[in-house]
């Protein structure tokens, strides 16, 4: 698009101006590293609840490659309790799905959060136990207790 009337240097102050103007604070090191973590922790339980999923839903049974998802999501759950420290929502301007709910309400959030910790270790201890039925079962609970979360303080995927 063209500018006659304007200047090529008027056109460039006008677009450092707005390029400013979107620059985002930078946020506390600490603060990132958890919005990190937090992104790549969820990203590899995603990532491990869909194998198990996808499995049991095709008819595959508890495995050894299931009973390693399973071991992963134990591993990370207990980790999600420092995935959301205070100023690392959606007041940061960054892309999150974190509700600013979790923060307004968080005894609430920490029930859900550590219903979904409780339901990853009986998954693992089921799978350790190479109980097929059992580990059928709860994953459908630690589905659940994914989506109690997920329908409460997570921002709908769009």
């Amino acid at each position: 698009m063209k500018f006659p009337h304007l200047s090529s240097a008027a056109v460039a102050m006008a677009l450092l101006f707005v390029a400013a103007c979107e620059r985002k604070p930078p946020l506390a090191p600490e603060i990132k590293q958890a919005m990190e973590a937090r992104h790549e922790g969820f990203e590899t339980i995603g990532d491990s609840m869909k194998k198990i999923g996808d499995t049991l839903k095709g008819g595959g049974q508890l495995d050894p490659e299931l009973a390693a998802a399973a071991k992963k999501i134990n591993e990370l759950a207990p980790q999600t309790k420092t995935w959301f420290p205070a100023g690392s929502g959606p007041e940061t301007g960054r892309k999150t799905g974190a509700k600013a709910e979790i923060w307004a309400q968080p005894e609430v959030f920490a029930e859900k959060r550590d219903a979904f910790i409780a339901a990853a270790a009986r998954l693992a201890q089921l799978a350790d136990a190479n109980d097929a039925a059992g580990f059928a079962t709860q994953a459908g609970e630690l589905g659940q207790a994914c989506k109690g979360c997920h329908d409460q303080f997570r921002e709908k995927k769009h």
